[in-house]
């Protein structure tokens, strides 16, 4: 597998929901919402982890 292949992977928001993990970008807006949002104070298991 070349780099290239790599950075086209960690692009794709499918690969990392395929590991039961966020994107980048998902967290970022998740971040964004709870700093800017009216949420709970406690962060969730579900704020990180999604079923595979």
């Amino acid at each position: 597998m070349s780099l290239r292949d790599l950075h086209e992977l960690q692009r794709n928001p499918h690969e990392w929901h395929r590991r039961g993990l966020r994107h980048p970008d998902e967290i970022d807006a998740l971040v964004h919402h709870r700093t800017h949002g009216d949420v709970p104070p406690e962060p969730t298991y579900g704020d990180f982890f999604r079923a595979a």
